[in-house]
């Protein structure tokens, strides 16, 4: 086991593949906390404005420039540490258990539900369309708060350690593959090895992220708040969009489009040749489906109503979601290897196109019942 080449991967593709939901994800706490932070200060600047205290006071406070500058820091590196130490106990978990333990598709649904719902609600806070998305945030218990007196230092190190921790529950596509490898490892100490080199590697990306953000919101606060807005909002129905796929929506993105891109496509003015159904040996149709880390070749398929079909899945060093592969009409789910090979029979009694996709919806294909 190269864990080196682990952190390389969580440095390059891991972290890219990150960035839509677990980024989003970070950028809305600190987008939401710097616009209180800032809120705050302008009000005790109007309050203190004509009395000779006012330095010593916002020092007192915590919010001065100076004291938002170590608070920017603060927020991402406690969602760092969290997402390092949840990760790596997951790692420990999976090393030691295996597949037991794994987390079931349903549940990493509701929680990318959840954070897409999460981010939704930080933009329309940014935006300032009603009041409510102000009351968006996560607060300590009282005996936690007793101890972190600061109202922002509060803020700056709760909220983001608690979504740190739940960054397990919405892993992104190259970190599937990870949990996969720390699975096959069958050793308690390498998987969290496995994993605590991959989150290491994913980390200097998001606290450039997290501290662009930080620094992009005091400088620039009005312009950047609106463009954070609509950043979410964009990562938040992508991520939405993703749960809708894997659960076989007709309410998703691509079908809602289709008019548009079809009018704007060539298709209107030439003849598509039709696709032949998959051809019938022994009284079964077989299908082979190889999984890439870009996703499924081929990605639209043609079989027969009520004749049996033999669905291979092939993955050869395949490093992304596309490992975890759904085709939700007809109850396949299933969680591949790298490099590995799975076969699953079922018989298809209506017609009809269905969708399968990866476990976040990020790459999908088609069925054709016909």
């Amino acid at each position: 086991m190269n864990l080196w080449l682990i952190f390389l991967t969580g440095l390059t593709t891991g972290g890219l593949s990150c960035l839509a939901v677990q980024g989003g994800l970070l950028t809305s706490i600190i987008a939401n906390q710097k616009e209180q932070e800032l809120e705050e200060l302008d009000k005790d600047k109007q309050k203190l404005k004509k009395k000779e205290h006012y330095l010593k006071t916002l020092q007192r406070k915590h919010l001065t420039i100076a004291g938002l500058d170590q608070l920017d820091w603060l927020p991402v590196t406690m969602f760092l540490v969290a997402k390092i130490i949840s990760h790596t106990l997951l790692g420990l978990l999976l090393g030691a258990l295996g597949s037991v333990i794994t987390l079931s598709l349903s549940v990493r649904l509701i929680f990318q539900t959840f954070t897409a719902l999460f981010m939704f609600a930080t933009a329309m806070n940014l935006l300032d369309v009603h009041p409510i998305f102000r009351y968006l945030a996560f607060q300590p218990p009282k005996s936690i708060r007793k101890m972190i007196k600061n109202t922002s230092r509060n803020r700056a190190v709760f909220a983001p350690f608690v979504l740190g921790l739940m960054t397990i529950f919405i892993p992104c596509g190259v970190t599937q593959a990870m949990e996969v490898l720390a699975i096959g490892s069958g050793n308690a100490w390498t998987g969290g090895l496995i994993m605590l080199a991959f989150t290491l590697g994913t980390s200097p990306l998001f606290a450039l992220v997290g501290i662009a953000t930080a620094k992009l919101s005091e400088t620039w606060n009005k312009q950047f708040s609106k463009l954070a807005a609509w950043a979410l909002v964009g990562m938040a129905i992508y991520s939405l969009n993703g749960v809708l796929l894997v659960a076989g929506s007709p309410l998703t993105v691509q079908n809602l489009t289709k008019p548009i891109t079809y009018f704007f496509s060539d298709e209107r003015f030439t003849i598509q040749p039709t696709a032949d159904s998959t051809p019938v040996e022994n009284g079964v149709q077989k299908v082979r489906i190889n999984i890439f880390s870009q996703g499924y070749s081929p990605q639209y398929i043609k079989v027969k109503k009520d004749i049996p079909v033999e669905l291979t899945l092939a993955s050869n060093d395949t490093y992304s979601c596309a490992s975890f592969f759904v085709l939700k009409e007809f109850n396949i789910s299933a969680s591949l290897a790298p490099t590995d090979t799975k076969t699953f029979t079922f018989t298809p009694t209506k017609t009809g196109k269905f969708t399968f996709t990866c476990s976040m919806g990020m790459y999908s294909g088609t069925i054709e019942v016909i």
